[in-house]
């Protein structure tokens, strides 16, 4: 059975742990349920952070990770399914596990 809020709180986990914050910090975007309804903005937040501190090879896999998922942006977890929300959750831990 798929569980959107599970994929927003492996998301939400990764936020606090960049930003070590608690759970309604940074305005309440680091929180599961904003992130579940509204997962691009809370990556967009982690990886904008980055972006401007890391090598060039990093900023290039961050660029095309907004660029594979752009169609996905602006749409909640439920919205993306099961099976898509896992690869952009996948890629996104991915990028922030190796910076």
């Amino acid at each position: 059975m798929f569980k959107p809020h599970n994929y927003a709180f492996q998301i939400e986990v990764t936020v606090h742990s960049v930003f070590k914050n608690e759970k309604h910090g940074i305005g309440g975007i680091a929180d599961a349920d904003f992130i579940e309804k509204n997962p691009f903005i809370a990556m967009a937040l982690v990886l904008g952070n980055f972006y401007n501190k890391v090598h060039i090879s990093f900023k290039e896999r961050i660029d095309n990770f907004f660029a594979k998922y752009y169609a996905e942006m602006g749409k909640s977890i439920s919205e993306m399914g099961e099976e898509k929300i896992k690869d952009i959750v996948k890629d996104f831990i991915d990028i922030v596990s190796t910076i």
